[in-house]
């Protein structure tokens, strides 16, 4: 795709995926945690949360933005 109906599309499929680890942050620390192991680090449960908290701020921020430039 070629244009501004390839970003329309990019956008879209960035919305489903965003939609989609929104949810797993907001289910608990099960995502963080799995993200915390495969790159082989070790934090408190304190840590942990403020972690996943931290990437769930940015995931909304990113999604409203996403949302928002669709359109344009």
């Amino acid at each position: 795709m070629k244009g501004h109906a390839g970003k329309v599309l990019r956008r879209d499929s960035a919305i489903e995926r965003l939609t989609k680890t929104i949810a797993a942050h907001e289910a608990g620390v099960e995502l963080t945690t799995k993200i915390l192991e495969d790159k082989k680090l070790s934090k408190t449960s304190e840590e942990i949360e403020k972690l996943r908290k931290k990437k769930l701020e940015r995931a909304k921020t990113t999604l409203e933005n996403t949302k928002k430039n669709r359109g344009s």
